[in-house]
């Protein structure tokens, strides 16, 4: 459940999150086209991480999550 992620995540499981998003900040993307620029960084992630396409999109998609959570104040960092 989306207005969970960062409730029931370990700070394992949060750091992994968090190193993810350092990945997917510091790719280079295409800076023409939105979804090729995500796609290109999730990708970037992906190898740097040694992971599967599909897990590290959920990786990024749940800081993400966790971060409007935070902001929201459904949870605490």
């Amino acid at each position: 459940m989306p207005e969970l992620r960062g409730v029931q995540a370990t700070p394992e499981v949060k750091e992994e999150w968090e190193r993810a998003y350092d990945f997917f900040l510091q790719a280079k993307g295409d800076p023409y086209d939105k979804k090729k620029d995500r796609t290109e960084r999730i990708n970037h992630v992906a190898r740097m991480m040694n992971l599967t396409r599909k897990q590290a999109k959920r990786r990024i998609k749940n800081y993400e999550q966790w971060q409007r959570n935070i902001k929201k104040g459904l949870v605490e960092p």
